[in-house]
């Protein structure tokens, strides 16, 4: 490393040959640009509450101007002192002392210009010769280094405008225009802030940050951050960004996502490690990447984030890993991502993700089965056939019990069912965690609802016992198996609880001809357990009292009344059924010998049935004796209006009303006659 030197004064024997401001000693050969950047970058002008000190002996309260300015590949680190009177001893004299780089980046290495804070390579004053010697090791100063930066940021104000001006510097530096004025209450401050700034950037970005820690003329100063103190008076136009480092800091409302990951990194003391990460990025990171950047952060570090990431931000932040950091990301940064990512809903740009992990895949990293698996179910409902990776079986079951079989209960689209159907070591994943969830048979149940018919299909070959009764729940639903064989399976050889699958396999209620078919061919506490005889006792009596007894009903009634089912009947249920067969026989059978007795029997048991029941077979018992002969008519008229005159009489008048108003004239005569006879 060479260094060139410059020392810029008002003087009377300087290189210029003048009397006045000039550079008055310097490294021979120090190219021009750099000489007409130092001496324009270290001007220094006192303020309006230093210009009645300037007679002053003790210069200490004047604050240093440092500095750094850079122009293509070359820079100016410098630091203005002010001295009082020059030669002839006019006010307002200063000496400059700046170091110069041809490559800065090459010549500072690992050093920041913000390092050379309070370096012992300063001088205040002119030296002997006019010839100053190249410098072949720089020494930084300590009182703007990591840890004071450090504590100044977290314990010494500095943490609540940290964000507003990390947030215009990277602002600055994205766009290309716009420079930011700190006002400070001194130099040292001015230090300190500058230092928190580059310390909380990329290397090669803090080379893009010109600062001074003092200017008395802040519209004039070509720095990105010019430093100020209260008493100068601020830019009134121009592209300025100010912000008073005096006055207590409120969150910053526009703050950028990369300012707010840094406040967090400063107080964990993790700030150098997220640069050590941003430094190895290739190529390197620019201003317009820092917040894509500070995702990576948020992930890497786990911290805390104010907004949810997008698809978009996710993939980007994911193609910035694998393709532009060659040594990879910390393993435990791909779980916290892959989370981001389900968070998120899953992949939106498919093609992207298909690329971004293809070679994610290719460079070894350690991609989580769960983000693979978000991927894969994504690529499945694409329209587009791509790219699905070759997984372990460890991995095809991570993704099988984590990601499918979940997408499998949310009603995935038919074209993600398809492609899923085609993956036979998917399905075979799959069939492994169903044997081991299928164990529970409240999990049958949820997935008989969920799993579509043709999943269930593709995996009935070679299905387990358990497996082979999810399928047939399956398709039972979707109307291809019959619900009794699947109960009646004599080849199941685990036990079923069928109580949790009645209304699985009969989601409504069980037609007639199926209820017949359950109560002859499926044992009895079967039927109970399940829940379904309840349900065929409720739906039979519903139908009587509704009036909708036809001869498949009166069948199922016979059917309940005649099997074990009735045994486990409560008495009002079997009262119930009782009318409803009594409804049945008086509406199909033809009065005849005995009929006074059947009919005066229904009558008795409607005084027990449920009310609406016991007003139908009342009605029912009526309309049966208007259909008697003559003679038959008149001893069912005679018997039951003797024992139940209260109940029969009214429902006997109204379906005598309803029978004879279409009815022949002849039939009305008959039954006036049988009245009359009556008296």
């Amino acid at each position: 490393m060479t260094v060139r030197q410059l020392h810029y004064t008002s003087c009377e024997d300087g290189l210029e040959g003048i009397q006045g401001f000039q550079v008055s000693a310097m490294t021979p050969g120090t190219p021009r640009p750099l000489v007409e950047l130092a001496v324009r970058a270290s001007a220094y002008e006192p303020g309006p509450d230093l210009v009645g000190r300037l007679h002053e002996h003790d210069l200490s309260g004047f604050p240093v101007a440092f500095g750094y300015a850079a122009v293509g590949r070359g820079a100016t680190v410098f630091q203005s002192r002010y001295t009082g009177a020059d030669f002839p001893g006019r006010m307002g004299n200063y000496f400059a002392h700046a170091l110069l780089f041809d490559d800065v980046e090459r010549e500072l290495g690992d050093v920041l210009p913000i390092d050379l804070w309070r370096s012992q390579e300063w001088v205040d004053s002119r030296s002997d010769g006019s010839a100053l010697p190249e410098l072949t090791a720089l020494m930084p100063g300590d009182e703007a280094n990591q840890a004071n930066t450090r504590r100044f940021v977290i314990t010494g104000g500095g943490a609540e405008g940290l964000e507003q001006v990390i947030s215009g510097t990277q602002r600055a530096l994205a766009s290309g225009r716009g420079r930011l004025v700190l006002v400070v209450p001194d130099d040292r401050s001015a230090a300190l802030w500058v230092a928190a700034t580059c310390r909380s950037l990329p290397h090669p970005l803090c080379l893009e940050i010109s600062f001074t820690t003092y200017t008395a003329r802040p519209e004039e100063s070509g720095a990105l951050l010019s430093c100020t103190t209260p008493d100068v008076r601020l830019p009134a136009y121009g592209d300025f960004t100010t912000i008073d480092l005096t006055a207590p800091q409120q969150q910053d409302p526009g703050g950028t996502r990369y300012a707010s990951v840094i406040g967090q990194l400063w107080e964990r003391d993790t700030v150098a490690a997220a640069l050590d990460l941003a430094n190895r990025v290739e190529p390197r990171l620019t201003a317009a990447d820092l917040d894509t950047f500070a995702v990576l952060l948020e992930m890497v570090h786990d911290l805390s984030v104010s907004t949810q990431v997008d698809d978009e931000m996710l993939l980007a932040v994911v193609r910035l890993a694998v393709d532009r950091l060659p040594t990879g990301l910390p393993a435990n940064t791909w779980p916290r991502i892959a989370d981001a990512v389900q968070d998120a809903g899953g992949p939106v740009d498919v093609l992207g993700w298909s690329e971004v992990l293809r070679t994610a895949r290719h460079r070894g990293e350690p991609v989580p089965a769960k983000l693979f698996g978000a991927y894969f179910v994504a690529a499945l409902v694409s329209g587009d056939r791509l790219w699905l990776p070759e997984l372990s079986t460890t991995d095809l079951d991570d993704i099988a019990e984590n990601v499918v079989l979940p997408s499998l209960r949310a009603s995935p689209p038919a074209q993600m069912v398809q492609r899923l159907c085609e993956q036979r070591p998917l399905l075979g994943a799959l069939a492994r965690v169903l044997e081991r969830k299928l164990a529970d048979q409240d999990e049958i149940a949820r997935l008989a609802t969920k799993l579509p018919p043709e999943v269930a299909r593709a995996l009935e070959a070679g299905a387990s016992e358990r497996t082979r009764l999810l399928i047939d729940l399956v398709l039972v639903r979707s109307g291809d198996r019959d619900p009794v064989r699947v109960v009646t399976d004599p080849s199941r050889r685990d036990g079923v609880d069928w109580r949790r699958f009645g209304s699985v396999l009969w989601p409504q209620d069980p037609s007639p001809e199926d209820a017949v078919r359950l109560l002859r061919q499926v044992p009895a506490h079967l039927v109970i357990d399940s829940g379904l005889g309840t349900r065929i006792v409720a739906s039979a009596l519903d139908l009587a009292s509704r009036d909708g007894l036809g001869v498949k009903e009166a069948k199922l009634v016979d059917e309940l009344l005649n099997s074990q089912v009735a045994v486990q009947l409560e008495r009002t249920d079997r009262v119930g059924l009782e009318a409803a067969r009594r409804i049945a026989y008086f509406r199909s059978a033809t009065p005849g010998g005995g009929s006074v007795q059947v009919v005066l029997s229904a009558l008795e048991a409607a005084s027990s049935a449920d009310g609406e029941l016991g007003r139908r077979l009342i009605a029912a018992a009526a309309a049966f004796v208007l259909r008697a002969d003559n003679r038959l008519h008149r001893d069912l008229l005679d018997a039951t209006l003797e024992a139940h005159a209260a109940v029969f009489l009214p429902a006997y008048r109204e379906a005598a009303r309803e029978l004879l108003a279409g009815a022949a004239v002849s039939l009305r005569e008959v039954c006036v006659a049988i009245w009359v006879s009556r008296g």
